[in-house]
């Protein structure tokens, strides 16, 4: 199933579900920019697994960029509940700066089973002493907080950010994971310890460079 990136018309992907997708090369100032937008308009939630092509200002392959994901749509690890979902591409290659939309196959849409989701799993740097702090400052561990009514599965991910110039937005140079598989119960709080890499890389990065660490929906 292949799709344009931007006005895309409502494509059946299994049992009962529908995706659409959008490109958002910028989302204004404090947000993440090549967001890829998903909606998907039907009744279970579903883990895509997607390819994409990136394309030019004339709609054009360009054929020298490779495209790859902050969390996993092209892999099959983001969950995608009814309604609004995203993840953020990273390309590279020759001619990355000249990316201006995408074009997305559907390799595969799973079923999954997961819960009604009403809200997204906050997320709360805290530091030694156990007290909140900022994306970009040094942290020790990630307190995880679900207020849906049900037990939710997601991934965490430390994200280090380029620093383009003003013609170019930006893009996650590194994406260390934090653990594994995370199940955070219902109305519940599970507190995860910073260990390895990522907390290698936010040892250096505190302070210096943008940083965030997110939680999406994954399986």
């Amino acid at each position: 199933m292949v799709l344009a990136g931007c006005g895309l018309p409502l494509m059946k992907v299994g049992s009962g579900n529908h995706l659409t997708f959008s490109y958002q090369a910028t989302s204004g100032a404090g947000f993440m920019n090549q967001v890829l937008v998903i909606d998907n308009a039907g009744h279970r939630s579903v883990a895509p697994t997607l390819e994409f092509t990136a394309l030019d200002s004339y709609g054009e392959a360009l054929s020298d960029v490779w495209v790859t994901t902050v969390f996993g749509s092209d892999l099959g690890d983001l969950v995608v509940p009814p309604g609004e979902s995203a993840d953020v591409l990273v390309f590279e290659g020759a001619g990355s700066d000249r990316v201006e939309d995408v074009r997305v196959f559907v390799k595969d849409a799973a079923v999954v089973d997961f819960p009604l989701i009403r809200s997204d799993v906050e997320v709360e740097p805290l530091d030694a002493e156990g007290r909140p702090v900022t994306r970009n400052d040094r942290f020790t561990s990630v307190a995880l907080h679900n207020d849906n009514p049900d037990p939710v599965a997601v991934r965490l991910v430390y994200i280090i950010w380029t620093d383009p110039p003003p013609s170019r937005t930006q893009q996650a140079e590194r994406v260390l994971p934090v653990g594994d598989l995370i199940v955070v119960p219902a109305r519940g709080t599970v507190t995860v310890p910073m260990e390895g890499e990522a907390d290698l890389a936010n040892a250096m990065a505190a302070g210096r460079v943008a940083a965030s660490i997110k939680a999406y929906f994954s399986r």
